[in-house]
């Protein structure tokens, strides 16, 4: 899976989107609650990155 979607964050910004990213597809928060909110598309992206990749594989 390419990170061309991460592109113009830094490295912390990187990891935070794909923690939340796993929060949210584990039901454990909403997109909503991503704090800081600038995050809140990119994460957004991050699951629609990981999701794509499994129809991939399939």
């Amino acid at each position: 899976m390419s990170d061309k979607h991460l592109e113009g964050l830094t490295q912390v910004q990187k990891r935070l989107v794909k923690a939340y990213a796993t929060t949210v597809i584990g039901e454990v928060r909403k997109v909503k609650e991503v704090k800081p909110t600038e995050l809140q598309p990119y994460v957004v992206l991050e699951i629609a990155e990981r999701e794509i990749a499994v129809l991939a594989k399939e």
